[in-house]
């Protein structure tokens, strides 16, 4: 399996997020409650990073997914009581993978955005649902704020909701919903591109996601309903195969 580049110095799995993410307890259930109305009653995870939204999700019919072995592997050993496999969104041999299971809901957050070859891994997001199923989509918004933490990420593009509209109707989805998510967050990741990032586990990244994490986020989301047509730090979206 390979990441999004062929070359070794690429960003995978575990090096593509801050582990202070694993902690933001209060941003995780913001986007698990964007999704919950959406989520039926088996899951498949594609990218699962940090441990994944199992727990917070509470769908016990679930399966986690990610390119990058050794954190499957540890995930594995954390969570022997959970499904684990090692595959690449972009292969085409992804949905052989998972053995001919479908599944009513997939879970893709903060991976399209690596993923060189989007289209294809749009199309094995689709495949993977049984029909009338819910792609939960989450990327990252806006081109114009890429800076140094989206080049420590692995990060190929930020999106549009325009574009991720496009490309869920080019593949044949059903888009239910698309909007921007998380405007204060897109102020802040505005204001990083004036500062010099050489890792995503430095205390100035951390201490950042901390902070909004307790003290930010309750007003981002308070404003979110107002600026989620036109602003924000991400776009969430939801498609149904047809």
């Amino acid at each position: 399996m390979k990441p999004v580049s062929e070359l070794d110095s690429e960003p995978l799995g575990a090096d593509t997020f801050s582990s202070a993410m694993a902690g933001a307890n209060r941003y995780n259930r913001w986007v698990v409650d964007a999704f919950s109305p959406f989520v039926g009653s088996s899951l498949l995870e594609v990218g699962v990073g940090h441990g994944g939204f199992r727990d917070l999700l509470g769908v016990p019919d679930y399966v986690g997914v990610d390119i990058d072995p050794e954190l499957v592997e540890r995930l594995r050993r954390e969570r022997p009581d959970v499904s684990w496999l090692v595959a690449d969104l972009a292969d085409p041999g992804f949905l052989e993978m998972l053995a001919g299971r479908r599944y009513e809901t997939v879970l893709c957050v903060n991976v399209l955005e690596h993923v060189a070859d989007h289209v294809a891994g749009v199309a094995n997001l689709l495949g993977a649902l049984s029909p009338g199923g819910r792609l939960l989509l989450f990327v990252p918004a806006f081109q114009a704020l890429y800076n140094d933490l989206d080049r420590l990420a692995g990060h190929v593009r930020r999106y549009r909701r325009s574009e991720v509209r496009s490309l869920l109707s080019a593949a044949g989805a059903e888009v239910l919903k698309a909007d921007y998510f998380n405007p204060v967050g897109a102020i802040g990741w505005w204001l990083n591109r004036f500062l010099s990032h050489d890792t995503l586990e430095s205390g100035s990244v951390e201490g950042q996601v901390r902070v909004f994490d307790r003290y930010v986020l309750p007003i981002s989301r308070g404003v979110d309903p107002v600026t989620r047509g036109f602003f924000g730090q991400s776009v969430i979206a939801v498609a149904r195969k047809t």
